[in-house]
């Protein structure tokens, strides 16, 4: 558990450190944009991990569950029908993600 804490800490520190960067050069906040998507994979990795050693924790599956609902609702509202009412919960739906995870993480970490 604590390689998946350190994992995790580094995943989502990318992302910030590359925002405060943006405050320097403006890059930073398009490097910060793109390093999201390498910080969403590596959670889904994480949480897979996470998965295989504890597979009846309640807290793991809704993870999952929300993880695909998001991904599910993001094919459907890019490719079949458009709403702009459904993108702004789907932009925020990902931070939230990554927030429960990393509580799940260190909850766990700590015991």
């Amino acid at each position: 558990m604590k390689n998946l804490k350190l994992v995790n800490s580094i995943a989502i520190a990318i992302p910030i450190i590359f925002l405060l960067y943006g405050f320097i050069d403006g890059t930073g906040f398009y490097l910060s944009a793109y390093s999201m998507i390498i910080t969403g994979f590596l959670q889904l990795i994480i949480g897979i991990i996470f998965w295989m050693k504890f597979k009846n924790d309640l807290n793991i599956k809704i993870y999952f569950t929300v993880a695909l609902l998001f991904f599910s609702l993001w094919y459907f509202n890019e490719n079949i029908f458009y709403l702009d009412e459904l993108t702004w919960p789907l932009i925020s739906t990902p931070p939230i993600l990554a927030i429960y995870l990393s509580i799940l993480i260190y909850k766990k970490a700590n015991k």
